[in-house]
This record gives structure tokens, C-alpha cells and sequence, in this order.
């Protein structure tokens, strides 16, 4: 029965209360030495609350209160207790009057009081450390009282999450993890929370400390043993035919997609029975994600319950050689995140199960018997036990750790000694359900009867295995392994923050649970979402199309890439393959009077696009080339991900869709990786206008200068041109596609191998209504363009290459042309780069470097001059102008605001 904890503190005059809600915990910990003499140290008490507890509680212990009653610094910040501090030791000696003897108060800094109870050689079984808050000051108490902790005494540090001082040096952590770390194997861990508990093992009893000075500072916390290559870490999960193999496959893809650093880690997909094997499509996937399949054949000890196949799968991993942490994974999850694998000292990290289950509270549990047998089994001392809170419940049961996401040190041994105490427990025909088996919805389905008779012993063998072996359990956040069909808006995690969600089969066809991440209820990071519903419901088939074996090359799904600068017709172009059966996006940015019949882009897409640029410092009217390298980074492999699923949600399985948005021209390597990545062919088509007419629209629409906007024409269609070259293209003339679209169609078609869903016969009405010539506003001769004063040689030949390339075809006589000019137009960016990163700093609200900027380009323009002096063979007249006012006045455009194109 509980103890009634008021009665204990009735009539006592107490003020604040920071202990009373660790009575539970400590009942617990502390039940089976209840009747002992115990001799108890209590650093820091105050008005001596928790003192009330241990003398009440321990009925024949002698407790030892070290405390200087003057308070700590941190007490000036808590107007409260600083008003109480004058009557402290008042209040401390009439609430702990009655227990007389029994009760030793030292009135003393507690370096001074442990100092003289070493040299008196006292030994005490319970230390209570909550004295000073400072870091320094705790680890020092720690250090003073390891030495006069009994083997098997047990110490509780409080305040490990203390966080009411910002500087965290100010903080108990980092004095008790320095302490941890130093004292590592000579106790296990008992309990984690806001107090850490540990019990000693194993030290000598003639130990002395090194005494610290006050003044010393603390060590740092040694570094955490965080993998930081993609190969210190190894995945292991389990693919059977079924439901499970869909699973598995949709969890190495996130960890792919999603797990940061970790993204490229081994995976090891184990297949542990031959009659259930996956599929030659699932097989041929994992090869695709660089997943290594292992097909072995396990000979469970226990057939009828799934898990064993796990546990069998972990200990054969974990005698292989590999990597130095093992990640166990149920295969009925997804990473969304960047996970936390850090160990430092401990040997393996978990959640605690989501709910009590099997598990013991303690003596008056029904289950408590059976956990006393299992320690016996195992060899095991029941004690040693540390407590955990479930996560979803919060019951503190003797240690348990749910299965879905384990991190262990392969030299530990972990998963084999598993594997012993679970094949002992099963010799036993220790069932924990027997003869009242439960019925539990798993991420397999429906299991219940024989199934279920050994529910929980999985868990149960690998907690024996880690206390048997002295190793500590490191509980990792409540942001790994997330319950989602536990999801509680009340206390679940920041969803901004999750990094690993046990879906427990929510999203197999069929599921008849609500699902929070589908249903909108758990709001997680944009994209996510996207990503998953484009894979979701999971089947136990695939679908036909994916199943058939050696599939032509020309079966692939296609994606037509419209690569035009803005205000070129693209989506004058976009529209009429729309009407021919390319499918468009689901969510089209409105049309508006700029384009009254629709953009046919992505909203979801255009956003991304304009964030990948910012990200990389650019944006949609940005005419200098984006850093190579960039799209290489961290950051541009996190918005990869994003891109992807909102393809993926976008255009789901369609056989041809289309992809319009002008910004795309800056990055087309990167989008064509995406789109192979998807097991989709990309073709281009890139429409060319006159670059005066579209730098007219741009002014009429955004304001923007004429030489701006045509070294912006000039940046996209060389960048369209060079990097479409690996696929099949087609270049079309704006005002020849408005005289006759049907030829250009048809041209398109043949020179890309597209196959047009909807004749062309059945689709002229609807393209008639659409192609009008309201389409075609600005107008600009070719005349006109070799004549205006704000068009540079540059963009006139390079509109003269490209019109030749649409009307004459192809060539590397063209392409060396242009590369050549592309090499000008790069160097020429790069000596104004300090100009045009002025231009970025404008965009930020720092307008002042702007002069700097200009003063820049005064001191360069004779070495570009110099530069453009040299065209291309046959070019050199028109290249020959130096007209600098031309080519500098996008930069003269910086001093007005910036507008950003919707």
C-alpha cells in the first residue's frame, strides 16, 4: 500500500514544495530496503521537506542534513524563497523536531562537512545531492561523497534539468555529467528524468577523493560519442513478403530522403525465412536505394511470436562485422529528421515502452512474481532494475524498452545476450499472458491467442541483457520513436521537431484508424506530408505497372520540362500540352491579369523554388550564376527532399506531366536528378522569344529596367540550353508556335519521343479557345533588337545562335558558340560580383553597400573591357560595342525598391 505522504507533512510549516512529487518514484526505487537501518546523506535541505520523507519512510534510518540556511545565489531571482530565507533553519528545526537522534544537522558549506565526514570514514547507503545549483559545486559534492557511498548505496542528483540559469556552466547538468563521464563503469543507471539515480558497483571501500577547490574550474563535458560518419552507424530491419516488405521499403526510403547525416548509412534489410521472401521488384528497390539484402534462414526458438524472427535477425547482424552502433528498427516506421545516435558513455539508447503492459511498478504488481523469475533466469538481481516512465502513460515500471528504435554498440554484445535470455525465458515456457492472451493491432495486423502468449518478452530479454551486462540504457527524446496511434495533442512533441514516427501499421490500405499526419492533426514540417501521401496507402502488392519484371526502357514515365525564361510563352506552351493530355499540377498558382489564362505551375513548387534560390543566395531576378557547389550542400539536399515529394504529391503515378516554372532554368541538373531519382525520364522544351519583348512584359509587369530584365533572359536561356543537352529537346519560336502550333506539336513530339495522351484532332477546339492573340502583347522587330541602345552584343548573339538552333537544328559548331559566350558572360559576373552581391544585400535591407559596390566597378571596367574584346570567330562586330552605361544599368536599379514576381 502507498504511504500517505500528506499526513507525514501535516502541521509542518513549509513554504515551497520541489520534492514531493519524487515520493512515488523514490517508494519504489526504495521498497525492498524499507525495514533496514539505512544510514542517509542529505546535501541541501532547506526547510527540510525531503528529510520529512526519507526519516518516515526508512523507519530505522539515520539521516545526516548538511546545509548553510543562508540559500543560493539563484534564490535572489525567486522573490519567494528570498523573502524566506531569514527563517529557514527556524522552519527546518521544528518541522524535523520530532524525530530527535535520529537526525544529525551540520550547519556548514557542504566542502567543509564532507571533508570532515571522510576523514570521520562515514559510509552511508542513500546520498542525496541538491545542494548548491552551480556546476562546479555539485560535481564537487558528487566527487566528496562517491567515496562514503557503500557498494549497492545509491545516489540521487536533483536538478538535472534545472534550467532556471541561462549560462548553462550556472547549471547542475554539466557538473553531474562530468562526473558521470569520469566515474563511468562503477555504477549503473537507475533512473533518468529530472533526477539522474545511480546505485555503485564495484568500488573499493578504502577509496579517497582528490579534494577540489571551489575556485577550480569544471572540466567540460568530454565529447559525446556522436557518429558523425555515414559509416559508424548500421541500420537493421526486417522485409518479409506482405505488408511487412511495403513497410520496410518506405522506411529505407526516408532514411534516404530524411536522416541527415545518417542519410547514407548501411542498411541491412534481413530476410530470416525462405518461405516468406520479398519480392524481385522489393529486392531489385533496396538495390536501388543501396540497401544490402541479407536472405537467411532462422530457425526461431519461437515461431509464433514475430519478434523472436527480430531478435534472432540483431544477434546474426551483431556477429557480423560492420559498423560500431547497430540501429534496430521495426520496419513499421519513417524518419522525418535528422536523428540523435549519440551515446557518449552508455551502451545502447531507447524509449521505455509506450504503456505498462507486462511490466512491473513494483510488489503489488501481478506482474512482479514473473519479473523476479526472469531475473532469476537470467542471473540477474531484481534490484538492479532501473526504473523508466512509459511514454505514453507515464507509469514508472522496472526497466522495459520498446523495440522499435534501439542504438547499441556492436562491441557490447547487446543483441547476442538478448538472444541467450530470450531463448532461456522460452525453454522455461515463461508466458506472461498465459491463458489470458491479449489481441494487439501490430503493424502486421490483428495478432491474438498463441501469437500473443509471449507479448513483451522481446523487450523484457533486452533489458535483462543490458543490466546483466553492466551496460547503461540512454533514454532518447520523445521526439524518436513518436507513438502515432498514441498521438495526444496535449502532450505529444513540438511536431516541428519529430524525428521518428512508429506508425504501427496507420498507414496500410485498409487501416479503419485515424491517421493525425493524413487527417491534418499532427501539422509536421512542410513537405513531409506531401511526401508520404504520394506513397501511401501502403499495399501488400505493388501496383501491376511497377510489377512487371525487366520492363522496357520506354515504359518509363516522362516529364516534360518547359525551360523558358520568364514572360517567354511558357505558359502559352504549358497550357496547349495540357489540352493534349500532359498532366498539370493539382494545385496551379491563379491566373491574375498579368497571365488571365493561368501560370499551369505549382504553388507548392514555386514556393520551394523561391526558397532553394534564397537559400542559396539568388533569387528569380538574380542574372549571376548560382555556386556549383552549392547544390552540392546539406542545405540543397533538405530542400532535394522537399522538391521531390511535392513532385511526387503533385503528378502522383501519371505516365506524362509537365513542369513549368522559369526558375527552373537555373538549376536543371538539380531537378533532373530529382526526376531520375523517381525512375522518371525528363525531355525539355524550351520556347524562345524575342529578349526585347520579354523585357518589355517585365518592365510592364514588374517594373523591372530593360537591361536588367535582358541579362536576366540571357542567364536563363543559357543555363536552359547547356544543361538540357542530355535529353531529348526541342526548341520552339514564340511567334512561329502562335501561326502554327499544330507543326510545332507535332515536331515536339518526334524530336522527344513524347506520345500525346490526346490526339491533336480531339484537343484543336480547346487549344483554339486558348492560343488567341491577346497572348502576344509586346512586340518587338528583330530589327528593333539589334538596334536598341539597352541590348548588348551578348544578347543579340546569343538570340541569333538559339533562333538558328530552333530553325536550322542543332550542332557543336553552335554549342562551342555558345559556350564560349557563356565563359564571357560568367566572367563578366564575376568581375562586377561585388556590384551584383551589393544587390543582394539591398534585397536584405542594407542598402548601404551599394556605393562600395560601384566604386568596384569603376576600378574593373577597363579589365572587362578588355575581356569582351575577344568574341566568338564570325561575332566580333557586334561584340565589338563597349556601351558600359548598357551593360551596368541592372546594377543603376538596385536605389529602387525590388519587386518579387508572384
Amino acid at each position: 500500500m502507498d504511504p500517505d505522504y500528506s499526513a507525514w507533512l501535516a502541521g509542518k510549516s513549509l513554504s515551497t514544495d520541489w520534492a514531493s512529487r519524487f515520493f512515488p518514484l523514490w517508494a519504489t526505487l526504495f521498497q525492498s530496503r524499507r525495514d533496514e537501518a539505512l544510514d542517509v546523506l542529505e546535501i541541501g535541505s532547506w526547510e527540510g521537506r525531503s528529510a520529512i520523507f526519507f526519516l518516515n519512510y526508512f523507519g530505522k534510518c539515520r539521516l545526516t542534513c548538511i546545509d548553510t540556511f543562508g540559500g543560493s545565489p539563484e534564490h535572489a531571482l525567486r522573490h519567494k524563497s528570498s523573502d524566506q530565507l531569514a527563517h529557514v533553519e527556524q522552519r527546518f528545526d521544528s518541522n524535523l523536531a520530532a524525530f530527535g537522534e535520529r537526525l544529525e544537522k551540520i550547519k556548514s558549506p557542504s566542502s567543509q562537512a564532507l571533508a570532515r565526514l571522510i576523514t570521520d570514514e562515514r559510509r552511508f547507503d542513500i546520498v542525496y545531492v541538491d545542494g548548491s545549483h552551480h556546476s562546479a559545486d555539485v560535481q564537487s559534492d558528487a566527487v566528496f561523497s562517491w567515496p562514503m557511498v557503500r557498494d549497492g548505496g545509491i545516489v540521487i542528483f536533483d536538478d538535472y534539468e534545472w534550467t532556471l540559469l541561462a549560462d548553462e556552466v550556472e547549471r547542475p547538468k554539466l557538473g553531474i555529467d562530468s562526473f558521470l563521464s569520469v566515474h563511468a563503469g562503477q555504477y549503473r543507471e537507475l533512473y533518468r528524468g529530472e533526477q539522474i539515480i545511480i546505485q555503485k558497483i564495484g568500488v573499493a571501500r578504502n577509496e579517497r577523493p582528490a579534494i577540489p577547490s571551489r575556485s577550480s574550474p569544471v572540466p567540460r563535458e568530454e565529447p559525446v560519442d556522436r557518429p558523425q560518419a555515414e559509416s559508424d552507424v548500421e541500420f537493421v530491419l526486417i522485409a518479409e513478403a506482405g505488408i511487412l516488405e511495403a513497410q520496410a521499403l518506405l522506411l529505407c526510403e526516408s532514411i534516404r530522403c530524411f536522416a541527415g547525416s545518417y542519410s547514407r548509412s548501411p542498411i541491412t534489410a534481413v530476410s530470416p525465412r525462405s518461405s516468406r521472401r520479398p519480392s524481385p521488384l522489393t529486392i531489385d528497390r533496396f538495390e536501388q536505394l543501396g540497401v544490402d539484402y541479407l536472405p537467411v534462414e532462422i530457425d526461431s526458438c519461437c515461431p509464433q511470436y514475430g519478434p523472436s524472427y527480430q531478435i534472432h535477425s540483431l544477434a546474426h547482424a551483431e556477429r557480423r562485422t560492420g559498423p560500431p552502433i547497430i540501429i534496430q528498427l521495426d520496419s513499421d516506421a519513417v524518419f522525418i529528421a535528422e536523428p540523435d545516435f549519440s551515446l557518449g558513455t552508455f551502451s545502447a539508447a531507447a524509449r521505455p515502452v509506450d504503456s505498462k503492459g507486462m511490466c512491473t511498478t513494483g510488489p503489488d504488481d501481478p506482474f512482479d512474481p514473473y519479473w523476479r523469475e526472469l531475473c532469476a533466469l537470467a542471473g540477474v538481481d531484481y534490484e538492479h532494475l532501473p526504473l523508466v516512465r512509459t511514454s505514453v502513460t507515464g507509469q514508472a515500471v522496472r526497466a522495459s524498452y520498446n523495440g522499435g528504435l534501439v542504438a547499441a554498440k556492436r562491441a557490447s554484445g547487446l543483441f547476442q545476450r538478448t538472444e541467450d535470455i530470450f531463448r532461456k525465458l522460452i525453454a522455461a515456457n515463461m508466458k506472461p499472458w498465459a491463458g489470458a492472451e491479449p489481441t494487439y493491432n501490430t503493424g502486421t495486423g490483428i495478432l491474438q491467442g498463441e501469437a500473443t502468449s509471449f507479448w513483451g518478452t522481446s523487450q523484457a530479454a533486452f533489458s535483462l541483457a543490458a543490466v546483466a551486462g553492466n551496460h547503461s540504457v540512454r533514454l532518447l527524446p520523445a521526439t524518436h520513436n513518436f507513438p502515432l496511434h498514441n498521438f495526444n495533442p496535449a502532450t505529444a512533441p513540438d511536431p516541428a521537431r519529430l524525428v521518428h514516427i512508429h506508425h504501427h501499421g496507420l498507414f496500410d490500405e485498409g487501416s479503419a484508424a485515424a491517421n493525425p499526419i493524413l487527417d491534418g492533426t499532427l501539422a509536421l514540417p512542410a513537405g513531409i506530408r506531401e511526401w508520404l501521401q504520394a506513397r501511401l496507402p501502403l499495399r501488400e502488392t505493388l501496383p501491376a505497372a511497377a510489377s512487371i519484371p525487366g520492363r522496357a526502357r520506354h515504359s518509363r514515365r516522362k516529364a516534360i520540362l518547359v525551360l523558358g525564361m520568364h514572360r517567354s510563352g511558357t505558359s502559352m506552351l504549358a497550357g496547349t500540352i495540357a489540352a493534349l493530355g500532359a498532366a498539370h499540377p493539382k494545385r496551379p498558382l491563379r491566373a491574375d491579369g498579368n497571365n488571365p489564362k493561368g501560370y499551369w505551375e505549382s504553388t507548392p513548387l514555386n514556393f520551394a523554388n523561391d526558397e532553394l534560390l534564397a537559400a542559396a543566395a539568388s533569387s528569380w531576378h538574380d542574372w549571376r550564376p548560382l555556386d556549383p557547389q552549392w547544390l552540392q550542400s546539406l542545405a540543397a539536399e533538405r530542400l532535394r527532399d522537399k522538391i521531390k515529394a511535392i513532385l511526387a504529391s503533385e503528378f502522383g503515378e501519371e505516365p506524362l506531366f509537365f513542369i513549368k516554372d522559369p526558375r527552373i532554368c537555373r538549376f536543371v541538373p538539380f531537378m533532373s536528378s530529382i526526376l531520375a531519382e523517381m525512375e522518371v525520364d525528363p525531355v525539355a522544351l524550351l520556347p524562345l522569344r524575342n529578349p526585347l519583348e520579354v523585357a518589355y512584359s517585365l518592365q510592364r509587369r514588374d517594373g523591372l529596367p530593360l537591361a536588367k530584365s535582358l541579362l536576366l533572359w540571357l542567364r536563363h536561356v543559357i543555363e536552359a540550353e547547356v544543361h538540357s543537352r542530355h535529353m531529348p529537346r526541342c526548341f520552339i519560336r514564340h511567334e512561329q508556335f502562335l501561326i502554327d502550333w499544330r507543326h510545332h506539336v507535332d515536331r515536339a513530339a518526334e524530336m522527344t519521343g513524347i506520345v500525346w495522351p490526346t490526339p491533336i484532332d480531339l484537343a484543336e477546339a480547346e487549344i483554339g479557345r486558348f492560343l488567341t492573340a491577346d497572348l502576344h502583347r509586346e512586340r518587338a522587330t528583330v530589327g528593333e533588337l539589334q538596334s536598341h541602345p539597352d541590348v548588348t552584343p551578348l544578347i543579340r548573339t546569343a538570340y541569333e545562335i538559339l533562333c538558328a538552333m530552333a530553325d536550322d537544328g542543332d550542332s557543336q559548331k553552335l554549342r562551342s558558340e555558345l559556350d564560349l559566350m557563356r565563359a564571357r558572360f560568367d566572367d563578366a559576373c564575376a568581375v562586377v560580383g561585388a556590384a551584383a552581391a551589393a544587390e543582394s544585400d539591398h534585397l536584405r535591407g542594407e542598402r548601404d553597400a551599394i556605393s562600395g559596390a560601384y566604386h568596384e566597378l569603376d576600378l574593373e571596367r577597363n579589365a572587362l573591357a578588355d575581356d569582351l574584346d575577344n568574341p566568338p570567330a564570325g561575332r566580333a562586330a557586334p561584340l565589338a560595342s563597349r556601351n558600359w552605361r548598357r551593360l551596368t544599368a541592372p546594377l543603376r536599379w538596385l536605389q529602387r525598391p525590388s519587386m518579387r514576381r508572384r
